[in-house]
């Protein structure tokens, strides 16, 4: 695991990142946590400037949510990513997003299923979360934990949507693709039945196998876009798969 100014670098950079797409603005937060010292790093919470975070705001607190800094406060919604960091020893990182499109499929009663290449990621398809209310206590954040499984992220009802990784360049990748393919699926269904593709057709092309070196080349690229913008809402987000 890197050291805590390069983590707070990159998770600075990824909250960026995500605000710069459109996906993190008033509401949501992303962590990382670091398995050596047990310690979280969090993106400050409601009401905070995504678009200009810096690694200094970047919010140290223990597995139970217990701020290691009294100049900041994790977010209400801290036990989604306490959870998920102590349940999963491959989610080192955690996106809590209001994703516009993603979050549509936790609002309509629809399944998700990939519609691309890139989203065969999420082959096994993405669970809902099906209680209405904000995760603000440890017991809901066990049943979310129960809902996700092993899975690489899961729908909050009428909410949002969590997505794990074991980094933080593999959460980008993966959030951006979910809402990537989210907005297809909501865009292609104007014009035809939706063509899915299979959980057979998602192993031949090997996503998995691909995914950390999917998920750098992403960072790399966003990072370098992210460097240019003018940090003005609605100007700088670039589609994924264009």
């Amino acid at each position: 695991m890197a050291a805590e100014p390069v983590l707070r670098d990159h998770l600075a950079t990824c909250g960026r990142i995500l605000a710069m797409q459109g996906m993190l603005g008033l509401f949501g937060h992303v962590s990382v946590y670091d398995p050596g010292t047990k310690r979280i790093l969090i993106t400050p919470g409601m009401g905070s400037d995504k678009a200009n975070l810096r690694p200094e705001e970047m919010v140290p607190a223990d597995l139970d949510g217990k701020p290691l800094d009294p100049a900041g406060r994790p977010p209400v919604e801290w036990p989604i990513h306490t959870a998920l960091h102590a349940a999963r020893e491959d989610a080192l990182a955690v996106a809590h997003l209001h994703s516009p499109y993603a979050t549509l499929f936790a609002i309509a009663k629809r399944d998700f299923q990939p519609v691309t290449l890139q989203g065969a990621i999420f082959s096994g398809g993405v669970p809902l979360y099906s209680e209405a209310h904000l995760i603000t206590t440890p017991a809901r954040a066990m049943r979310l934990v129960e809902v996700i499984g092993s899975k690489r992220a899961a729908l909050l009802r009428g909410h949002g949507i969590v997505v794990a990784g074991r980094n933080l360049a593999e959460v980008l990748y993966a959030s951006l693709v979910l809402e990537d393919d989210a907005k297809k699926s909501v865009q292609a269904a104007s014009l035809a039945t939706l063509g899915f593709i299979s959980p057979e057709e998602c192993r031949a092309f090997d996503a998995e196998i691909a995914l950390q070196r999917r998920a750098q080349r992403a960072w790399d690229y966003f990072s370098r876009l992210e460097a240019r913008w003018d940090r003005q809402p609605a100007t700088g987000k670039s589609e994924l798969f264009p």
